[in-house]
């Protein structure tokens, strides 16, 4: 009996230390505040940079206790294009350097959250060093 006992808390302690060290990750519902707030922050600075309104079309979307990464393509709202003529971008849409992606990476400030770094339109995968660069695990990534 004490075996059995001792083999459960094992199990039990080895399953709470495995969700410590891999991050306990999730990806917001639809609709929920949650997902809301991590899209409102991560608009901020693409709007900025694309001098227009942003509704994301989200890709890729995960979240732990502290951080959050987004990788989606900015759309105007109702699904519109965006129009970047009217961005900082336009001369990279115009010499055909430009991949209407957006990657940001947030981490948790209270209760809400903000923008650590972010790139729009970008050629190589720009997440695989943020790890290294902002302290982010690597297991949010795509």
């Amino acid at each position: 009996m004490c075996i059995r006992v001792f083999s459960a808390l094992m199990v039990f302690v080895m399953a709470a230390v495995s969700v410590e060290a891999g991050g306990k990750v999730w990806t917001p519902k639809v609709g929920s505040d949650e997902r809301r707030m991590v899209l409102d922050a991560a608009r901020v600075p693409v709007e900025r940079d694309l001098g227009q309104p942003v509704v994301f079309n989200v890709r890729h979307l995960r979240v732990s206790a502290d951080w959050a990464f987004l990788y989606g393509i900015p759309q105007g709202p109702g699904g519109r294009s965006i129009d970047y003529t009217k961005s900082i971008y336009a001369e990279d849409v115009k010499a055909g350097a430009f991949n209407e992606g957006a990657a940001v990476l947030l981490a948790r400030a209270g209760a809400g959250w903000r923008v650590v770094t972010y790139s729009v339109g970008f050629g190589d995968v720009v997440w695989d060093v943020w790890d290294e660069e902002f302290g982010a695990p690597e297991w949010l990534w795509p």
